[in-house]
């Protein structure tokens, strides 16, 4: 893993986990917090692989948002370099679920890395419906983001290793619901991030790669 990092030109923009805010961002979700041990061992390993920074695909990621089948296609070469470079066999690909509560376009997205990598995906998540990020963002500032209660719909094996499908990363607080609900290591793998989740602390170290677009 430190391996393949090392090899690619990504650009490492970690931050240091504060427990207590990290907490209460997931109390928020009424779910049992877990055991300080649990955090740490967890959370700790919470890495998010960037194709680009937002600005540089921001277009393509709003096409790919509405369900654009050529822009999902061509978003899906892009990630799945990424994919490749850090996926073993014990990896499946879980879409992030969106707004209605199930993957829509993320899942489209995520089948088609998959048919780029061979890694099989795993549509394993669901919430209850809800309003989009972005417009909370936009109607009630970034500071009433808070993480949503995301299940599981099936049994995920102990040894299985989830990477998880994102248009962007943003807030990190969809990742940190979907950090939650799958309770172990995981991967994300985005087309492209902004730096707003440094705003919480999140325990995530981002990893973007410097490819420009042609």
């Amino acid at each position: 893993m430190d391996d393949n990092a090392k090899r690619k030109p990504w650009k490492n923009s970690s931050r240091n986990f504060v427990l207590e805010l990290a907490k209460k961002s997931f109390g928020e979700c009424g779910r049992t917090f877990p055991s300080i041990n649990q955090l740490h061992k967890i959370m700790a390993k919470l890495n998010v692989y960037s194709f680009a920074d937002y600005n540089s695909v921001r277009f393509l990621a709003h096409q790919v948002k509405d369900g654009n089948d050529s822009s999902i296609s061509r978003a899906a070469c892009y990630m799945a370099h990424l994919v490749s470079c850090i996926a073993d066999e014990r990896c499946v690909i879980v879409p992030v679920p969106g707004r209605t509560g199930v993957a829509l376009y993320t899942k489209v997205l995520a089948e088609r890395i998959s048919e780029l990598t061979g890694v099989r995906v795993m549509d394993c998540l669901k919430c209850k419906p809800h309003m989009t990020q972005y417009l909370r963002k936009l109607r009630y500032g970034i500071d009433s983001m808070r993480t949503m209660d995301f299940s599981t719909t099936m049994d995920v094996p102990s040894d299985v290793i989830p990477i998880l499908i994102d248009n962007v990363l943003d807030t990190g607080t969809t990742i940190m619901s979907a950090l939650q609900a799958l309770n172990r290591t995981l991967y994300v793998v985005v087309l492209g991030n902004t730096h707003n989740f440094l705003h919480f602390n999140y325990p995530i170290n981002l990893y973007e790669q410097s490819l420009a677009l042609q």
